[in-house]
């Protein structure tokens, strides 16, 4: 009777063991590559319309803080198909209030083409603030594929904000989420910079110095200390003269342009003028 009864607890022990041994091992072993698999797909996702602009809007920070509603604005109020509980319903609506142009009955979740995210994206950089361009004309070998021109694009190459493929930017191609995010983190990079220049230009100090040249003149020489490079300038616009004997001297600064080249050497800008004696001499900044 023993030996009747241990017979089928070790035939049942015997055949559940393995197979639970097995289901063990298939979940504790990783696919060696998966992960990078996985990211590369996502890289090469093609980017619609309501994600492209959620990028955007985010990475650049753009916002309606400053705008007073007179009832809670929602997505569907500026674009016709818009989905008011979709993940980028809030920032269609800081776009649209941010001069970012989007057709009314835009499709929200096709995909964006190349010339299309460009476009937005340019125009939400100039939403941040005004960017000197330098005039000069980018040659593009595929310029005839725009529907609507390149200016977009002359604009963020100049701002470094993305680089030609071999003279091509293939503006009907859609554009992926490697490629989206890419530009908006250098659209971002390029706005803070130019953030930062502006709060040095305001803070920095100019001097002036009066050098008697005769008994009647005196040179007047103003200064904005050393510099990096050669973009740099400092113009005297104009002086105004008063019965009191006093002479104001407004004067500009003038910054590096975006996308321009400069000669790299530590400068000194500097303008001068020549009052007569006469006066006192006070600084203006216009």
């Amino acid at each position: 009777m023993v030996e009747l009864n241990t017979f089928p607890m070790n035939l049942y022990t015997t055949l559940t063991i393995p197979f639970l041994f097995l289901g063990f091992q298939s979940q504790s072993v990783p696919v060696k590559g998966a992960a990078v698999a996985y990211d590369q797909k996502i890289a090469a996702t093609k980017v619609s319309f309501g994600h492209g602009v959620d990028l955007i809007v985010k990475g650049l920070g753009l916002n309606i803080d400053a705008i007073r509603f007179i009832k809670e604005p929602k997505a569907t109020d500026y674009f016709v198909y818009a989905n008011n509980k979709a993940a980028y319903a809030k920032s269609l609506i800081i776009a649209a209030n941010n001069g970012i142009k989007l057709d009314r009955k835009v499709k929200l979740e096709s995909p964006m083409t190349r010339e299309q995210f460009a476009a937005n994206l340019n125009e939400a950089i100039q939403a941040t603030g005004n960017y000197p361009v330098n005039m000069m004309f980018i040659v593009i070998k595929d310029e005839a594929a725009f529907s609507k021109g390149s200016a977009a694009v002359q604009n963020l190459i100049k701002f470094n904000v993305l680089a030609l493929e071999k003279g091509n930017f293939r503006p009907k191609a859609f554009i992926t989420e490697s490629e989206a995010v890419k530009m908006v983190q250098k659209a971002a990079e390029f706005v803070r910079a130019h953030k930062e220049r502006e709060d040095t230009s305001v803070k920095e100090e100019v001097t002036m110095v009066s050098a008697a040249v005769n008994a009647d003149v005196n040179r007047i020489t103003i200064s904005r200390g050393t510099k990096p490079n050669s973009g740099y300038q400092i113009m005297i616009n104009r002086i105004d003269f008063s019965a009191k004997g006093e002479a104001v001297v407004h004067y500009s600064l003038v910054n590096p342009a975006a996308g321009h080249s400069y000669l790299q050497v530590i400068t000194e800008p500097r303008a001068e003028t020549f009052i007569s004696s006469f006066y006192k001499v006070s600084l203006k900044k216009d």
